[in-house]
Formats: C-alpha cells, sequence, structure tokens
C-alpha cells in the first residue's frame, strides 16, 4: 500500500462504537479483540472512566494528557451531570480494586457532538479534583499516514464484537497493531452504518496481520504512534467500531484536528 495522506480517502457512513445516549445507565467498557498482554510500564497514562453513582463498574478507556486533565470520547459522557465522573488514572486491572477513584470538577464535550447525526468530534476532555503525578501522554501535531503502522490499548471485553456481547475479560491490559487507512477504505457504509461518521474528524484502522480489533464500550481509548525513543504520541480517541465482522474496522476521532478545541477546552476547564 502506497503512503499517502488519509484524507484522500471518501467521506463515508460509520456508527459510534458503544454510543451512549442521554441515559447515565450505558453498558461497562469492554476492550481488544485478539489483542495480547501490554506491559503496563509503556501505558501508566491510561485512565479507566466510571460513574460516580457505580465507580467500582469500569464504563469507558481514557488518556491522561495534563496532570489533572484526562481525555475521553464524548459518546462516554454525553448526559452525565458535572462531576458524575471518576477515574482510576495509571492501574492495571489487577490494581483497580486498591486503586483510588479520583474525583472530577467537571468535563466538556466536543463543540459539534450530536449522536444524533454522525461521531464528529466525538472527543472529551474531563478534569480531575486531584492532579496526578503519574506520566501523561503526549499528542500527535500530525495524523498517522496511510498504511502507517499503530498501536490501540483497552482495559475489557476479549470476545469477537460482533455481535457486541461481553462474554471474556483479560487479566491486564490489552494492546495490538493496526494500519491506517484511507476514508474510502475503512470508513464505508458497509462496515458503519449508524449514525453517519463524520470522515474530516475520522482516522480508520484496521489490524496489521489478523482480524484483531475493538469491542463495544472499548470507547475513550487511545490510538498510538510509536516515537523515536521508544514511547507514545496519541494520534486518536476511539470512537467507531465496525458493524461487520469482515473486515472488523475501528474508527478514532482526530487529535490533530482537535487540537486548537483541546488547548481551549483546557483553559475553560480550569477556569471554571
Amino acid at each position: 500500500m502506497s503512503v499517502r495522506p488519509r484524507r484522500a480517502g471518501t467521506v463515508l457512513l460509520g456508527v459510534l462504537l458503544a454510543v451512549a445516549s442521554a441515559l447515565v445507565s450505558a453498558a461497562p467498557a469492554q476492550a481488544i479483540y485478539l489483542g495480547h498482554d501490554a506491559d503496563f510500564g509503556k501505558y501508566r497514562f491510561m485512565v479507566s472512566m466510571r460513574l460516580a453513582g457505580t465507580p467500582d463498574n469500569p464504563r469507558c478507556g481514557g488518556t491522561l494528557i495534563e496532570p489533572d486533565i484526562f481525555m475521553t470520547a464524548a459518546h462516554c459522557i454525553v448526559g452525565v451531570p458535572q462531576g458524575g465522573i471518576v477515574a482510576v488514572v495509571g492501574a492495571d486491572i489487577p490494581d483497580w480494586a486498591a486503586a483510588p477513584k479520583i474525583g472530577t470538577l467537571g468535563h466538556a464535550i466536543g463543540r459539534h457532538y450530536d449522536p444524533a447525526a454522525n461521531n464528529r468530534d466525538d472527543i472529551a476532555l474531563v478534569r480531575l479534583a486531584t492532579p496526578q503525578a503519574g506520566p501523561t501522554v503526549r499528542l500527535a501535531k500530525a495524523e498517522p499516514r496511510v498504511g502507517e503502522h499503530v498501536v490501540i490499548a483497552g482495559f475489557g471485553c476479549t470476545n469477537i464484537p460482533v455481535p457486541p456481547t461481553c462474554v471474556t475479560r483479560p487479566d491486564v491490559l490489552q494492546e495490538t497493531g493496526q494500519k491506517v487507512l484511507t476514508d474510502g477504505e475503512g470508513c464505508g457504509p458497509e462496515i458503519f452504518q449508524n449514525p453517519p461518521a463524520f470522515g474530516p474528524t475520522t482516522i480508520c484502522t484496521v489490524g496489521i496481520d489478523d482480524n484483531s480489533t475493538v469491542v463495544p464500550g472499548d470507547s475513550g481509548g487511545p490510538l498510538l504512534i510509536r516515537d523515536r525513543c521508544g514511547g507514545f504520541r496519541q494520534a486518536g480517541v476511539l470512537s467507531l467500531g465496525s458493524d461487520s465482522p469482515d473486515p472488523l474496522v475501528a474508527g478514532y476521532t482526530s487529535i490533530p484536528v482537535e487540537s486548537r478545541w483541546i488547548r481551549d477546552t483546557i483553559k475553560k476547564l480550569r477556569a471554571g
């Protein structure tokens, strides 16, 4: 596959991964299918997002991008009242029971996010009540190019995602490799069906050598680019999951596209 800008593809349709309605009782988080155990030392920026009313039940993934700010998907928190979120930060699954649940001061969702229309701006920021000392993940300034290999990670269920029923949960964080597709290759209506995807803010990926992918509920987790120092830069936030078992494609909200909103929203959350 030749390497070219992802935007060469056509804007087509999609479906939100584990889309949350305004109801707060959405399904708990699920995770990577055909992934493998991750070295959690490389993922200390991972966040497990929960509702304040059910703090022991994981809802979505997320990433710590500032000591007091974590990032997730808008559909994970739409309809949740301000302060209605808690988070487990920098802890793998075996440590969740003892890990503190960090309260939050407020959150904001993407400016144009409307799940009744499409997945445009399916991104959210949450301000923690207590800044964290652990590592944060750096944000990518440019999208990965078509054909580039990237990494995805998640905490929850590992069974095949179609149909989206949780059967098996892992003992530790799971990761797997993906490659980037054009919008035309990865975001067609045969893959994502309801509601429409918004191509200009979505990065599509598929398993490199297998059918590995995300499962409904793994929402808010990161699309990661490896840097030359062995670390990661985050390029996307999980928004979409495939409706079709062949191929199993994932869609991520583009962080480079959302960079200005991210900067402005961090300031607003800290001010308010």
